[in-house]
C-alpha cells in the first residue's frame, strides 16, 4: 500500500516538476526578451540618431518629429523587400511559437493520459517537455539571428515598426487641438 502510494506521489512529482520547470524556463526566455526589446530600442533610437543627425536624447521629441516619421516610414517600408522577407520570417516564427505549445501540450496530455491508464512509471516522459522547449527556443533564435543576417531585421521588426509608427501617427492626430474649434 505505501510503495503504491509512493509511486503515484513520484509520478505527480514528476510531472508537476515538469511543468513548473517549464514556467520557470518560459518566464527566463520572457525577461531574455523585454532585455533584448529594449537593446533592440535603444539600437534604433541611435541608428535613426546618426541617420538624421539628431542627438539621441531628441530623438522622440517634437521638433524632430516629422523627420523621424519620414525616416521610419521609408525605412521600414513594405515596398522593400528585405522588409517583406523580415514581415514573412514574423510570421514562420510565431507560427513555430505556437507549433512548440501545441507538442508541448500534446506531449503532456499523452504523459498524464498513459501516467493514469498504462502506470505511474511512464509520468518520467513528462520532462520531455522541458526538451521540447528548449529545442523550439532554440531554434528560433537561430532562425531570427538567420533572418537578421540576411535583411538586417529580426522576424516581424519591419511589421511591428509600420504599426508603432501608424498608432504614433493615430494618436498624434487624437491630441492635436480642432482646427474647427
Amino acid at each position: 500500500m505505501l510503495g503504491g502510494m509512493m509511486t503515484v506521489l513520484l509520478a505527480v512529482a514528476h510531472i508537476a516538476g515538469a511543468v513548473i520547470v517549464l514556467f520557470a524556463f518560459g518566464a527566463g526566455v520572457l525577461v531574455l526578451a523585454g532585455w533584448e526589446s529594449e537593446r533592440n530600442r535603444k539600437s534604433a533610437l541611435d541608428e535613426i540618431s546618426i541617420a538624421l543627425g539628431i542627438p539621441p536624447d531628441e530623438v522622440a521629441s517634437k521638433e524632430y518629429e516629422s523627420k523621424v516619421v519620414q525616416f521610419v516610414a521609408a525605412r521600414f517600408s513594405s515596398e522593400l523587400l528585405r522588409n517583406r522577407f523580415s514581415d514573412l520570417c514574423g510570421w514562420i516564427q510565431t507560427g513555430w511559437g505556437w507549433l512548440g505549445t501545441l507538442v508541448q501540450v500534446g506531449v503532456l496530455c499523452a504523459v498524464i493520459w498513459y501516467t493514469s491508464t498504462d502506470g505511474p512509471s511512464n509520468a518520467v516522459h513528462a520532462w520531455w517537455i522541458v526538451g521540447i522547449a528548449f529545442s523550439f527556443w532554440i531554434a528560433s533564435v537561430v532562425f531570427a539571428f538567420a533572418c537578421k543576417l540576411l535583411t538586417g531585421r529580426f522576424p516581424g521588426q519591419a511589421r511591428q515598426a509600420r504599426k508603432l509608427l501608424a498608432e504614433g501617427v493615430r494618436n498624434q492626430r487624437s491630441i492635436e487641438p480642432n482646427d474647427e474649434e
